[in-house]
């Protein structure tokens, strides 16, 4: 009867593990994208003077780049 314990613990199917990132990936690409872009297009239209130049305008887009190249990061890990 032992040994009929031991062989059922060891023959145990694990769960498979997917990364949550996989979930969200025929989408992921055009989140980061978007985030990168609108990050790089917030201080040109500053600089052009199409928006008024505001502290919180360029705190958000830097905000913005570095959120999307955080993810960009982790998204190409997590395919490596």
């Amino acid at each position: 009867m032992a040994s009929v314990t031991n062989a059922l613990s060891q023959n145990r199917i694990e769960p498979v593990r997917i990364p949550l990132l996989f979930i969200f990936l025929p989408r992921i690409d055009l989140i980061f994208s978007l985030t990168m872009i609108t990050g790089l297009v917030l201080p040109l239209l500053m600089v052009l003077g199409l928006i008024a130049i505001n502290l919180w305008l360029g705190l958000i887009s830097f905000g913005l780049i570095a959120i999307g190249g955080i993810l960009f990061t982790v998204f190409i890990g997590e395919i490596r």
